[in-house]
């Protein structure tokens, strides 16, 4: 009887204990979402060759979260980019997407402080209508599978490219990106999930921007490394094929608003003078 008693009393304690652990995880987790960085990238010059010394603004993934796209704001308009470049994924595609003042105010004051570019991500496509508004209200210049040339403060030309996004299917690179070799003017290439890189590959590009992976919104604690499933880049800067690159950031916004030693970022992309 006294065994029974006694697993008994293991069994309460264990159960709690792993609830102690649960709801201190969840806490953890949701705190952790919201501690957004605003991180500076150096970038050298060949990164986008010829454009001079350039300061972009580069953000993804806000998945509904009107706060952090506020701080996100705040963090720009501090700094005063040249550019601001959007990677996709205003929404979450499980929740609902309405009273949107919040998306369209943001992205005004965006617009206000610089020329705001921007792609599609995966869960835009679940809302594109109420997506699609809020950019035009905004003033937000959205490219899908459009090219576009844009004057840098130094006087040059720099071609912007937006993808339509891969995984929905809707990318029409032969519409927007010539091959390799034939282009001219430096490509600044946004393509929401940078896995797209391989179906790019035969077109010519300096710098793809990327979002979409969340940086797997787990971090390793001891070494910073972000841990994910989804890309080979699931967050910071790599070499890509010869003298390309492609810049992933960890995202603004987090599916089921937790993040474990994977803060949110913000980043400010400068090249410098060659």
């Amino acid at each position: 009887m006294s065994c029974r008693k006694n697993l008994r009393k293991w069994l309460i304690c264990f159960s709690s204990l792993v609830l102690l652990c649960g709801v201190g995880a969840k806490y953890f987790g949701e705190h952790s979402a919201k501690q957004l960085q605003c991180n500076h990238v150096q970038l050298p010059a060949a990164a986008l060759p010829g454009t001079g010394p350039l300061k972009i603004a580069f953000f993804s993934d806000v998945h509904n979260s009107k706060e952090l796209l506020r701080k996100t704001v705040e963090y720009i308009a501090a700094v005063q980019p040249d550019i601001i470049i959007y990677g996709g994924d205003i929404v979450s595609a499980h929740e609902r997407f309405m009273r949107t003042r919040w998306a369209v105010d943001g992205f005004k004051n965006l617009c206000s402080i610089a020329p705001v570019y921007a792609v599609l991500g995966n869960h835009d496509y679940e809302k594109l209508e109420q997506v699609e508004r809020v950019y035009a209200a905004a003033g937000v210049t959205l490219l899908r599978n459009h090219a576009l040339d844009w004057q840098t403060p130094s006087g040059s030309t720099l071609r912007i490219v937006g993808m339509g996004d891969w995984n929905e299917g809707d990318e029409v690179p032969s519409s927007c990106l010539q091959s390799v070799g034939a282009e001219q003017t430096p490509v600044l290439l946004l393509s929401h999930d940078p896995e797209s890189r391989w179906q790019l590959r035969a077109y010519d590009w300096d710098l793809m921007l990327s979002g979409h992976t969340h940086g797997g919104q787990i971090g390793n604690p001891f070494t910073g490394e972000v841990i994910s499933l989804r890309s080979s880049m699931p967050g910071g800067l790599f070499d890509f094929e010869g003298n390309r690159r492609v810049f992933v950031t960890r995202g603004v916004g987090a599916i089921l608003g937790m993040r474990f030693f994977c803060p949110p970022e913000l980043n400010i992309l400068e090249v410098n003078k060659e």
